[in-house]
Order: structure tokens, then sequence, then C-alpha cells
């Protein structure tokens, strides 16, 4: 991965942290602006939280694509559709047709850990030379350093540092 390597996550603690509504709220005010901003971030409610059941809507079409099976009241398993998952995946793919200037991806988490979820469009997103940003929860922040080679830039959880770099990176 060479100095082109432009790759950064938002590193968050908990889930009161509003990283969903915080990428919203980026990929929003850069596209405003005319940078072109595409990518998959979790739907909001109207409080501008996680709405459940989970779904990624497309930050370019609006599209949304439920992520989320029902396992039943008593399910202590991960409710995570892979299959709705791997639909969602298609607009990422899409972006390599039409790169647009940032690429936001919902999240680096426990499926990309297992090679799975978004782990090939992160790889196939930089590999086109397109920036990426995401979200890591912090119990995930090792494993992100060891996907990343360390190359990717940690942010906090903090909009001004989230826009700061999103500029830099833009207005190369």
């Amino acid at each position: 991965m060479g100095t082109e390597f432009n790759l950064a996550a938002i590193i968050y603690d908990s889930n009161d942290q509003h990283v969903d509504a915080l990428l919203h709220s980026v990929a929003a005010r850069l596209n405003g602006r005319g940078d072109r901003v595409a990518g998959l971030a979790m739907v909001l409610n109207e409080q501008g939280l996680r709405r459940k059941p989970m779904a990624l809507q497309d930050l370019e079409t609006g599209r949304e694509y439920s992520i989320a099976q029902n396992l039943g009241k008593e399910s202590q398993s991960c409710c995570l559709d892979p299959y709705g998952l791997a639909e969602a995946t298609g607009a990422l793919r899409a972006l390599l047709e039409q790169p647009p200037k940032l690429a936001i991806v919902n999240r680096f988490g426990q499926q990309e850990i297992g090679g799975k979820g978004c782990r090939a469009e992160f790889l196939q997103l930089l590999d086109a030379g397109i920036p990426v940003l995401t979200v890591v929860k912090r119990k995930f922040v090792t494993q992100w350093h060891e996907f990343s080679g360390g190359e990717a830039v940690d942010l906090p959880f903090s909009e001004a540092a989230v826009q700061q770099w999103c500029d830099e990176v833009l207005n190369k």
C-alpha cells in the first residue's frame, strides 16, 4: 500500500456515540458543496439514531437494504442477515464504475474481521484509488490496524476531526 493509501476510521467506544449520524452529516455536507460522496451508512430514525431493525442506506440513491433477520424474541444470536449485507455491498462495487471523491463504508466490524461483510469492497475501493471513510468500534482497533497494515488514520469521534481529514483527502 503506497503513499496514496487514503483510509480512515472514526473510532468509537459505545453505541451511545452517534457515529452513523456523523457519517450522514459529513456525506451531506460534502455532497452539498459539490464533492461527490457515496457509499453505505446505517439508516437513521427520526431522532437521528440507528433505526431498528437494522438497514443500510445507499447515500447516493437513498435505497435501503435490510440487513437484519428475525431470530425470535428469545434469541441471543447476532441478527445480522448475511444475504442482505451481500446485496447491499453491490452498491459499493458499483462505485468502481463511477468513482466518487470519497466512499463511505458503513463499518469495519466482526464480519470484516472474519473475512466477510464489506472486507472485499474495502480492498477494491482502495485498489481503485478511492479514499474510504468508515467507523470502527474500539474493541476491534487491533484487527483494524492489522487489516490496514497500520496505514489507516484513526479519527476521534469528532465532526471537526472527520471534516478536516476529508478536506485534506479531497484537496490532494
